[in-house]
């Protein structure tokens, strides 16, 4: 195919391979970005359907991003119901594993492991930011790894259970870190990825009838930037291929905010009805082959 012939189909050539494929070609995913254009702009893979932003705009790579601004608002009153979750979250995870190892790559600041170390794992964790590092030291008392796992050699494990809540969507590159947690993972042992959901219409309707414009997938200055953007379908061959099998997707009931979890508790019963996951956040469940 052509240039012309691509752009008469909507394609175009990307700046960067598709993160989760290696694909070159994609259309623009949001209503009225023209393909191609200059600038930032969100693409779906004609390959995967991943949605991902292209070129990758130099501020979203900067662990300067995640300084102690970022970590302020997670104390006081958010610590305990974001303790809640995580015991929620821990709760599922139990569900399909035993007790053992497990590493939390991007551990933000700590309190995810601080919960699991007080329910009788042997914990480690990673972050890629200095001061989320920094403060999950401080919680556990001892260093945590600092660093992109994907290109650190480091916590080799063997590990029973590795998790990452909603780290893929930073990343540049989602692959080589799922490449990086199947090497760490023992034989048969546990991966958990949790991401927002692309298919989250409820939540996006909310926040059109809110706002009076359509939920951003990327804006510049934006406190969390993603840079790809999973439907449970794309999550589950990106899992597929990088060598996980018995994957399972469940709605990762995660907001704090009461407004939103209302929202996202009409979603669950939708996804139900539809028979389509539309809850704001997924969490997959997968597993390294023995």
């Amino acid at each position: 195919m052509n240039d012309l012939e691509r752009r008469k189909g909507h394609l175009t050539e990307l700046a960067r391979d598709c993160p989760a494929c290696g694909f070159r070609q994609a259309s623009a995913f949001e209503p009225g970005q023209a393909p191609g254009a200059v600038g930032i702009n969100t693409v779906r893979c004609a390959r995967c359907a991943l949605v991902f932003v292209d070129p990758v705009p130099p501020e979203a790579t900067q662990s300067e991003s995640y300084g102690s601004d970022y970590y302020e608002p997670w104390q006081g009153r958010e610590e305990r119901a974001r303790i809640r979750l995580w015991k929620r979250r821990l709760g599922l995870v139990e569900e399909r594993s035993a007790r053992g190892a497990l590493l939390d790559i991007g551990c933000g600041d700590g309190l995810f492991l601080r919960v699991a170390r007080e329910g009788g794992w042997n914990v480690e964790g990673i972050e890629f930011s200095p001061e989320g590092a920094r403060r999950a030291s401080q919680r556990l008392g001892r260093p945590v790894a600092v660093g992109n796992l994907a290109y650190e050699r480091v916590l080799r494990g063997p590990f029973d259970v590795v998790t990452l809540w909603h780290v893929l969507e930073h990343l540049v590159e989602p692959a080589p870190m799922l490449d990086a947690a199947r090497v760490r993972l023992r034989p048969g042992g546990l991966l958990v990825v949790a991401v927002p959901n692309l298919d989250n219409l409820p939540m996006r309707l909310a926040y059109r009838l809110a706002s009076g414009r359509p939920l951003p997938l990327y804006e510049t200055g934006a406190r969390e930037p993603h840079l790809s953007h999973f439907s449970p379908p794309a999550l589950t061959g990106l899992l597929a291929r990088r060598g996980f099998e018995d994957i399972e997707i469940r709605p990762d009931r995660c907001a704090l905010d009461l407004a939103k979890r209302a929202i996202d508790a009409v979603a669950a019963v939708l996804s139900v009805l539809a028979r389509r996951l539309l809850t704001d956040a997924v969490v997959a469940f997968a597993r390294r082959p023995r």
